[in-house]
């Protein structure tokens, strides 16, 4: 507050100086008080000996002396004016007319005294002398209206030369001649010209107070009329000061600043963890923005060649392309038969056997030392097997067939089933990934509860259709069509050794067969827990993954590759058929 305090007033003195110097320089102008010597105040004098001269000389073209004011110095440094020089008596037109040619903008600079004297003798229509435009030149340096420097005629005569003009100050030197012209005094600010505009006439004579006023009196009226007309601090000023930031606050948002910049720079540890989990596998290439061929080279040209993959238009017999492209495109039930225009993937050549051109799986380097087991499976009714034979697990991802009261192409669990589900007994502490929908969000979030977990992050799935359009025509919703599923993820205890910040949450991928997700989630969660054992339940054939134990009862049979879980399955199911309830252990001796 006290370097807020200091700066008021500073201001504040600032602003009286300002003020003291304008009414000293109105006297001058006005011949009230003599004017000052010095460098500081050398344009007052120089103007009121420019007004003392139009008084006392009325034929301008005798008025001229020439003499020379100026002190120089060697031809390459800059010249000065000395405070001390004679002054001469200079014609007003003469100096109007000057100014008015170094402010006109079609003057090409550096120009020299010699080119101006005769410029202003055609156009004043007499003799100008090169010492009158000299003194000129002279009072506008001491002015710093122009910066000039030493030169030489064609003659070989020492002239000046201007190199630089100040075309505001000049402007506005030119219009307060100007008014001096038409007889407005420019010491009189703007409202009290407009008051003597307003004024009705003068008075009669018998109003008008016989007195006589002294110099003196009349010099203290002026002040006083300055005084009061003198502008006083505004608000805004001393508002702009408090709320200014101080030293203190600006050396906090530096400071802030440089932390913001620290925090946001990966660590090594962070930076290790990209490298291990950057994409590999095929070639991941780009669709066009523009669909088709066709319709890329009607925006490009048929000069571009785009090397993005497009796709092209299955046009059949019972095709009516006046009924435009089919709302579920390759997801649709009745390709064969729709009359709607559908579309395939124009590849530019036929990907090699062992490689992927689309979609690439993001996983694991192959470089690393994370250990991959193969992918198991195993055909169930996941409410009737014994879990305990599977052993514990990091992550639990499950896609249950929730009962949200729709048509659906695959049978459903109801609400209580669900909720005493053994989900528990597979996991002491890690992270269960559950997805769910419409009704089903309410009733995920209560199973997570009764299971033992905490929610801690939700994902997003933005479903796009095959053209990587969004969805508008879901297949799922009362009042809404839906365009994107959830994924509850929930904490139970407090996992170690998982990577946090590699990923986000919000899912952008294709939609494919129904109940398919997107494989994006399992790089993701791999990603997380590398090299752990994890369990997805109510899986099917295109779930299976490496490092996963997929359930299901739509799997191909049993597939098992760890020993020890081998041999705990088949002392429960000896005939590896796990959709029949297990038989119960018959005790030894009996």
């Amino acid at each position: 507050m006290s370097d807020t305090w200091s700066d008021i007033q500073a201001v504040k003195r600032r602003q009286e100086n300002l003020r003291e110097r304008l009414q000293r320089r109105k006297k001058e102008r006005m011949g009230l008080i003599p004017p000052t010597s010095g460098a500081n105040d050398g344009s007052s004098a120089a103007v009121g000996s420019a007004a003392t001269t139009s008084e006392s000389s009325p034929n301008p073209a005798t008025s001229f002396q020439s003499a020379s004011s100026t002190s120089r110095s060697d031809t390459n440094s800059p010249l000065t004016v000395n405070p001390t020089a004679v002054e001469h008596k200079l014609d007003p037109r003469t100096e109007k007319k000057l100014l008015e040619r170094l402010c006109d903008h079609s003057l090409s600079l550096p120009v020299d005294s010699d080119s101006l004297r005769s410029t202003l003798t055609k156009i004043l229509d007499f003799d100008v002398s090169q010492a009158s435009v000299e003194s000129l030149l002279q009072k506008f340096i001491a002015q710093e209206l122009i910066a000039v420097r030493e030169g030489s005629t064609a003659d070989g005569q020492t002239c000046l030369v201007v190199v630089s003009v100040e075309y505001g100050k000049i402007s506005a030197m030119t219009g307060e001649l100007s008014e001096r012209d038409r007889g407005i005094s420019p010491a009189l600010p703007l409202n009290r010209k407009r008051k003597r505009e307003r004024s009705p006439g003068p008075k009669k004579q018998e109003d008008v107070p016989v007195t006589t006023k002294t110099p003196a009196s009349k010099e203290k009226q002026l002040q006083k009329q300055d005084e009061q007309e003198a502008p006083k601090p505004e608000e805004d000023n001393l508002q702009s000061l408090l709320s200014a930031t101080s030293f203190k606050e600006q050396e906090n948002k530096e400071m802030g600043q440089e932390l913001f910049e620290l925090l946001s720079i990966p660590t090594a540890k962070e930076q290790s963890l990209v490298e291990k989990f950057k994409s590999q596998g095929g070639t991941v290439q780009e669709f066009c923005a523009h669909g088709t061929r066709a319709e890329c080279i009607k925006e490009m040209g048929p000069m571009h060649t785009c090397y993005k993959l497009h796709f092209r238009r299955l046009i059949h017999k019972h095709t009516d392309e006046s009924l435009g492209d089919c709302s579920f495109l390759n997801t649709c039930f009745h390709m064969d038969t729709c009359k709607y225009v559908h579309y395939e993937i124009e590849y530019p050549s036929k990907p090699d056997d062992g490689g992927q051109i689309l979609g690439a799986r993001r996983g694991v380097r192959s470089d690393s030392n994370v250990t991959m087991l193969p992918a198991q499976w195993i055909q169930c009714d996941i409410r009737n097997l014994d879990k305990t034979i599977l052993g514990k697990f990091a992550v639990i991802m499950a896609d249950p067939p929730w009962d949200i009261h729709m048509e659906l192409p695959y049978g459903t669990m109801q609400d209580d089933e669900m909720r005493h589900l053994d989900v528990p007994g597979m996991q002491d502490e890690g992270y269960i990934f559950l997805w769910v929908t419409g009704r089903a969000m309410e009733l995920g979030r209560e199973c997570l509860s009764l299971w033992g977990y905490e929610r801690t992050e939700e994902l997003i799935w933005v479903k796009t259709n095959q053209l990587q359009r969004l969805i508008r025509t879901g297949r799922t919703g009362h009042w809404l069509n839906h365009g994107k599923e959830h994924c509850l993820v929930g904490r139970k205890g407090d996992p170690k050794g998982f990577n946090k910040g590699l990923d986000c949450d919000v899912i952008v991928a294709e939609v494919r067969q129904t109940s398919h997700k997107p494989d994006e989630i399992y790089g993701l969660i791999e990603r997380l827990s590398p090299g752990t054992r994890k369990i997805e339940l109510f899986g099917r054939a295109h779930n299976v993954q490496p490092n996963w134990m997929t359930l299901g009862n739509q799997l191909d049979g049993v597939h098992l590759v760890e020993p020890d879980l081998i041999t705990r399955f088949k002392e429960v199911y000896p005939d590896m058929n796990a959709m029949k309830p297990p038989q119960k252990k018959t005790p030894s001796g009996t």
